[in-house]
C-alpha cells in the first residue's frame, strides 16, 4: 500500500509569511504522521510558534500522539500559541489515529463513518484532556485537514472530483474556499492500494 498527498498554504492577505504550518512525515515504513497547527494571529510570531510544534513532531514523530501533543504544549509556552490537528495512518493495519486541540478541521471521504473532532484549547496555553480517536479506514480512503482559512463548506460541493491527484484537490479547496482574511492550509491525503 502506498499514499499519495499534496498540500497547499497561503498566507493572508498583506502578510509575508504564514502562521500556519503543516507537515506529512513518512518516519517508518507504512507510518505516517500528517499535521496541520495553526499559530495564534498572523504573520511571524504566528509561524514561530507553529514551526516550534512542527519541530516537536519531526524529533519524536513515533511517540503516542497525545504524548507530541504535550510535548509541543510545552514547547509553545512562551509563544503567542497554536492550533493543532495531528494524524497518524498505520497503513499496514489500515489504521487512522486522530488528536487535535482548537480549529484545524478534518475531512474524511470513506464509506466508514470518520469523523475526526478536535478539543477545544490552544498549544502554550490551555491544553484541554486530550481525546485520541482510532478509526479502521479503506484503501483508496482522502484524508482533509484544513486550517480555518478554509471554509468547511466544501464537504457539501458535490462537484469535488476526488479521483484527481490530491495536490490538484489541495489547489482546488484553496482556490473554491480559502479566506483572503486569514492564513489558509490544506492537506490532502489519499490511501492507495498497491495493485
Amino acid at each position: 500500500m502506498t499514499i499519495s498527498w499534496g498540500a497547499v498554504c497561503r498566507a493572508k492577505q498583506g502578510q509575508p509569511v504564514s502562521g500556519d504550518v503543516y507537515l506529512v512525515h513518512e518516519y517508518a515504513p507504512g507510518m505516517l504522521l500528517a499535521t496541520v497547527i495553526d499559530g495564534l494571529g498572523g504573520g511571524e510570531e504566528a509561524a514561530h510558534a507553529a514551526l516550534l510544534a512542527r519541530q516537536v513532531l519531526l524529533q519524536f514523530p513515533d511517540y503516542p500522539l497525545q504524548e507530541l501533543l504535550r510535548r509541543a504544549h510545552t514547547a509553545l509556552h512562551a509563544t503567542r500559541g497554536a492550533v493543532i490537528g495531528l494524524l497518524r495512518l498505520e497503513q499496514a493495519q489500515h489504521l487512522a489515529l486522530y488528536t487535535g486541540v482548537g480549529n484545524i478541521g478534518v475531512q474524511v471521504y470513506s464509506r466508514q463513518p470518520i469523523k475526526p473532532i478536535s478539543k477545544n484549547g490552544i498549544l502554550g496555553f490551555r491544553l484541554p484532556t486530550l481525546l485520541e480517536l482510532r478509526y479502521a479506514y479503506d484503501p483508496g480512503d482522502i484524508f482533509v485537514l484544513y486550517s480555518d482559512g478554509i471554509s468547511g463548506g466544501f464537504a457539501q460541493d458535490g462537484t469535488i472530483d476526488l479521483k484527481q491527484p490530491p495536490q490538484r484537490m489541495a489547489e482546488q479547496l484553496l482556490a473554491g474556499y480559502g479566506k483572503l482574511s486569514d492564513d489558509a492550509t490544506a492537506v490532502v491525503i489519499k490511501t492507495t492500494e498497491r495493485p
